[in-house]
């Protein structure tokens, strides 16, 4: 009989709380404030098995407290996004420029570009490189400075396979609404440093599709198109069982039928676009998990990947 003790996540999730931990813990958080840390610990016990054996390391739990709160985050600009579109003048909304990810021109019919942002991270890179290699699909890899800079290896085995395309997600992934325009050139500026040789062509996204009109007049300066999405996968909603709950399949535009198929929900957007950029993080297990139904059931259905560089991308670009 095992006599070890054991607790339960609720338990770690009530330790988190105490003011001297969130303190420390929001101290370490990448592109993360203390509001997203208090939002993913609600959201905590999803990161974690039944049980946590006591042997759990920190740094397991930052890593579940990283992905957590990264989904927190997500969710609370997806909604302010969705909040925007629906309660503002488009007028108003494009003189800001605030909210320009969501890709208003029809794609090339019947292709795909693959995107996976938020890398390059050990394990999950690899692991998408070798589910692209296996079915010879070429994608657009959006690396976050930082994380390229840690992982240069990583960067240049997306490279090594001749096909992927590298490309800007800023250097530590914050919101471009609550950071100066100086702050901003910052982040383009130090992962050009790091991916400059790695890009073929200048391509950046925005962090949560938070746009603006400064850092626009900025890329085009230096000779970057910014790439959007026409395609949502919203892996970060989906739960670890590949669940998506009421309110935030309604803010993804998942159709009752996919509440529980996350490729199901993603193969249903790309026939309403009839194919499109399409959005994915690496750091969300359900892409991960996946990644290889995705692909294999659209090329059954006929589609053709490509890069974001194709001609055929090219008017989704700005």
């Amino acid at each position: 009989m095992n006599t070890k003790s054991r607790f339960k996540p609720r338990s770690v999730c009530a330790s988190l709380i105490r003011p001297a931990a969130v303190n420390r813990l929001c101290k370490t958080l990448r592109a993360a404030t203390c509001l997203s840390l208090l939002l993913a610990v609600s959201h905590f016990e999803n990161a974690f098995a039944e049980d946590v054996q006591p042997s759990t390391g920190i740094a397991t739990l930052l890593e579940a407290a990283h992905h957590a709160s990264d989904t927190a985050t997500i969710r609370l600009h997806h909604l302010n996004r969705l909040d925007a579109r629906l309660n503002t003048d488009v007028t108003e909304l494009k003189a800001q420029c605030r909210y320009e990810s969501d890709i208003a021109t029809p794609p090339p019919a019947h292709h795909i570009a693959l995107t996976f942002d938020d890398g390059p991270e050990p394990v999950q890179t690899e692991y998408i490189l070798d589910v692209l290699q296996q079915y010879g699909v070429p994608a657009t890899f959006f690396m976050i400075g930082s994380q390229a800079q840690k992982h240069p290896d990583l960067v240049r085995k997306v490279l090594a396979s001749g096909v992927h395309q590298v490309a800007n997600h800023s250097w530590d992934h914050p919101n471009f609404h609550s950071i100066t325009a100086e702050q901003q050139s910052v982040e383009v500026a130090r992962t050009e440093d790091v991916l400059d040789s790695a890009m073929h062509k200048k391509f950046f996204r925005y962090p949560y599709g938070n746009s603006t009109c400064e850092t626009n007049a900025l890329l085009h300066g230096r000779g970057y198109e910014i790439v959007g999405w026409h395609v949502d996968s919203c892996d970060w909603a989906f739960d670890k069982d590949g669940k998506v709950d009421f309110k935030e399949a309604t803010s993804c535009g998942v159709l009752p039928q996919y509440h529980a198929d996350f490729t199901g929900h993603v193969l249903s957007a790309l026939r309403a676009h009839n194919g499109g950029i399409l959005l994915m993080h690496e750091i969300h297990p359900n892409t991960l998990k996946k990644l290889a139904e995705i692909i294999q059931a659209a090329l059954a259905e006929g589609y053709v990947f490509d890069t974001v560089d194709s001609p055929a991308f090219q008017a989704s670009l700005r």
